[in-house]
């Protein structure tokens, strides 16, 4: 009992001088707060679905500011390339996005792998091929950030596919039977899809009302290919093949009708402004030999283009003067790796390499909304 005056004088002391320090820590820690930087906030921004990835400039801030304006081209820096990879690697395969003013800078799709692919107006399409113990085939839409959505079965092999300039429509191609358009013994698929609704407007062209110099025109033989849309969606070209001859037609959609406008076309693509289609032409009397050609379409004249090599492919507008198409990388000896060359519409001038390692491309705006 002795010892409990003393222990309680112990505490006393104790506490005393923990009652003296607080006071003097948190000045401590006043002062420190008082002298350290600001924190700076971290923010992410995050990308819009309608927004697309691309890469700002690598020039300084400083010299940013300072320097003028630069004067470009309805600026390439505002468009962008999707396409199907096809360098040699991890990422063949994958479906990859770059600005066109670094090409060489792609972003890839984590789950994407594409055989066709094509995008417009914040909405595309992947068909992909399932190889496993019975091969599947699929069309997966995807937003601008190369997310996944819906998927629509296919009932063959992937070959062609198209959106619309509003991002509301897209035509799949398909080929049921055979693997090239040289082969006699083809038979294809082309169905028109609702991208908004991931509905299938028409399941397949064969079902049109084809009229040709003011007559109905039926064969069993039909097959259709390579869908381009016009501006205001309801019409569209395509290739009717019969008989061993290509056909353009101009579509209706509203109609369900279409009519036999030009001979020898094969794999349309409307320009831009609406007033051409660049196509393939068969050369001579070999099956799978192709040279690009372009059609006007208020004069329905006919011209070839300065590519010499045989181009199996439906091409791409760049612009109003320039389309894109993927051959074959011959130079390394590759067919599963393909390049995309660039072509002028002026007969005089001669291809040039625009990118390696690539397929399928579609070129868009860098910020593009559904209207």
């Amino acid at each position: 009992m002795s010892s409990l005056p003393s222990q309680k004088r112990k505490l006393f002391t104790i506490l005393c001088v923990c009652c003296m320090l607080v006071p003097l820590l948190y000045a401590v820690a006043s002062a420190l707060r008082a002298s350290a930087p600001a924190p700076v906030e971290r923010t992410v921004a995050l990308m819009a679905p309608e927004t697309l990835p691309v890469r700002p400039s690598a020039q300084p801030a400083e010299t940013a500011k300072s320097a003028a304006p630069a004067q470009t081209r309805p600026s390439q820096v505002e468009r962008v390339l999707f396409y199907r990879n096809t360098a040699m690697g991890d990422s063949y395969g994958k479906l990859a996005v770059s600005s066109l003013d670094a090409l060489d800078r792609p972003v890839y799709s984590r789950d994407l792998d594409c055989d066709r692919v094509y995008f417009a107006a914040g909405h595309g399409v992947c068909l992909t091929s399932d190889r496993g113990v019975f091969t599947t085939y699929s069309a997966v839409l995807f937003d601008a950030r190369l997310r996944a959505g819906r998927t629509l079965p296919l009932n063959g092999t992937p070959s062609r596919v198209r959106v619309s300039s509003s991002g509301r429509l897209a035509s799949i191609t398909v080929f049921l039977t055979g693997q090239s358009y040289a082969a006699l013994n083809l038979s294809t698929q082309t169905t028109i899809v609702d991208l908004v609704r991931g509905e299938v407007l028409i399941p397949d062209l064969e079902t049109l009302s084809v009229w040709r110099d003011g007559a109905v025109f039926r064969h069993p033989d039909f097959n259709f290919w390579g869908v381009t849309f016009a501006r205001d969606e309801n019409r569209f070209y395509a290739t009717l093949w019969s008989q061993g001859t290509a056909y353009l037609i101009e579509g209706d959609l509203g109609k369900r009708t279409a009519r036999v406008i030009h001979q020898g076309v094969e794999c349309p693509s409307l320009s831009p402004d609406n007033t051409r289609v660049a196509y393939k032409k068969r050369f001579g009397s070999s099956a799978n030999d192709w040279r690009i050609h372009l059609l006007e379409l208020k004069t329905m004249t006919d011209r070839a283009l300065g590519e010499t090599r045989s181009v199996d492919d439906q091409m791409e507008w760049l612009d109003d003067e320039h389309i894109l198409y993927a051959m074959s990388d011959a130079e390394n000896g590759s067919s599963a790796s393909t390049d995309l060359w660039q072509l002028s519409t002026s007969p005089e001038d001669r291809p040039r390499l625009f990118m390696r390692g690539a397929f399928s491309p579609a070129v868009a705006p860098a910020q593009q909304s559904v209207r």
